[in-house]
């Protein structure tokens, strides 16, 4: 799979204010609720 791209951080940043769940994200960007949790704990 290919990498997260920027306009993807920036969506999973406003996802993470609005308080949705690593799952509901990675519905919304078709990625795994782990790739999530992945770039999350790399970016903040």
């Amino acid at each position: 799979m290919s990498s997260i791209t920027y306009s993807e951080r920036i969506k999973i940043e406003t996802f993470c204010e609005l308080g949705l769940s690593n799952i509901q994200m990675g519905v919304r960007l078709n990625r795994s609720p782990s790739t999530i949790s992945y770039e999350l704990s790399r970016f903040t």
